[in-house]
């Protein structure tokens, strides 16, 4: 939707416009401006699904807080390179960046519990959650479905050589439980979707070259 993309544009830029309306040098406001940039660059790119981690939940929730103490950290380098603002000045840099970091501390709390709170819908996990042995890729990927209580897609693993669906299944659920995957329900393989604050739970029931993914609405959940 448009207003939140907007709004979460938005959110992105708020650290940068607040450093460029601080800053008073250019060493130190440039290369603040720099790593404001890059922070904001990566979230937006693992909003996008330009990459994968599971810590995304931790990563969103500390940006704000990442980005303030950025800020701040300028804002006195600063004052040590220049000195105290002029008092005639209307507004104090260093108070600026206490102010912008408390605000941003404050918007990392709100996204923590608003993620321990609301963050209990079925989603479509990232197809970089399932990492194929040497070997083998992932040749086809459909665009999925949601049910009741999950979403999954269908993955088609294949090899060089088109081995066997046996051998593919063999080598796939190996590979996936040396990273980190356990054994479910119904012969699936599951794990915690993210870290401390998103509970829900990604789960891969494998058939042959048939890798279904699913993304179910809490840890405890399932299909």
């Amino acid at each position: 939707m448009l207003v939140f993309t907007v709004l979460g544009l938005l959110y992105l830029s708020l650290p940068v416009v607040c450093w460029a309306f601080l800053a008073r040098t250019r060493v130190v406001g440039a290369a603040v401006l720099a790593v404001l940039v890059g922070l904001a660059v990566a979230l937006f790119g693992l909003e996008k699904d330009w990459w994968f981690t599971r810590a995304a939940a931790e990563v969103e929730t500390g940006y704000p807080l990442a980005a303030g103490l950025v800020v701040l950290v300028g804002g006195l380098a600063e004052r040590r390179l220049r000195g105290p603002r002029p008092a005639k000045e209307f507004h104090h840099p260093v108070g600026g960046s206490i102010a912008a970091f408390a605000v941003q501390l404050l918007a990392a709390a709100a996204i923590a519990f608003g993620y321990r709170l609301f963050s209990l819908s079925a989603f479509f996990p990232n197809t970089a959650e399932v990492a194929p042995p040497p070997g083998l890729t992932v040749t086809r990927v459909d665009q999925g479905y949601c049910g009741s209580n999950f979403c999954a897609r269908t993955l088609t693993i294949g090899g060089a050589g088109d081995p066997p669906a046996a051998e593919v299944e063999a080598r796939m659920r190996a590979a996936l439980t040396a990273d980190g995957w356990s054994p479910g329900r119904d012969g699936a393989l599951v794990r915690p979707h993210g870290w401390l604050l998103d509970r829900r739970l990604s789960e891969i029931h494998l058939a042959g070259t048939e890798l279904d993914l699913a993304g179910s609405e809490s840890v405890n959940g399932g299909r």
